[in-house]
C-alpha cells in the first residue's frame, strides 16, 4: 500500500476542526498490478475531551481483477474515556 495524506488543524467556535485528504493505492500480488485507489476527503470535528466526530466522503476504484467504482458518506463518532 502506498498512501499520500494531506491534514491541516484549524480551530472554529472554540472547537478543533481538522480536514483532510487522503489517497491510497494497493497492490495486488495475485494479479501483479495496483488493484485499488481510495481516496477521501473529510474532517474531523472535536467537541470535548471525550467526544469527537468524523465525517467523510470516499470513492474506491478497482482495476482488477474487474473495473468497479464505489463511492460513500461515512459518520464516526469517537467516545475517549
Amino acid at each position: 500500500r502506498a498512501r499520500l495524506e494531506m491534514t491541516r488543524e484549524f480551530t472554529v467556535a472554540n472547537h478543533p476542526v481538522q480536514p483532510y485528504l487522503n489517497a491510497e493505492l494497493f497492490y495486488d500480488t495475485r494479479y501483479g498490478g495496483w488493484a485499488r485507489a481510495l481516496y477521501q476527503a473529510g474532517t474531523e470535528v472535536t467537541l470535548n475531551q471525550r467526544f469527537r466526530f468524523e465525517l467523510y466522503l470516499a470513492r474506491q476504484v478497482d482495476f482488477l481483477p474487474k473495473h468497479s467504482v464505489l463511492n460513500a458518506v461515512g459518520l464516526v463518532a469517537k467516545l475517549y474515556f
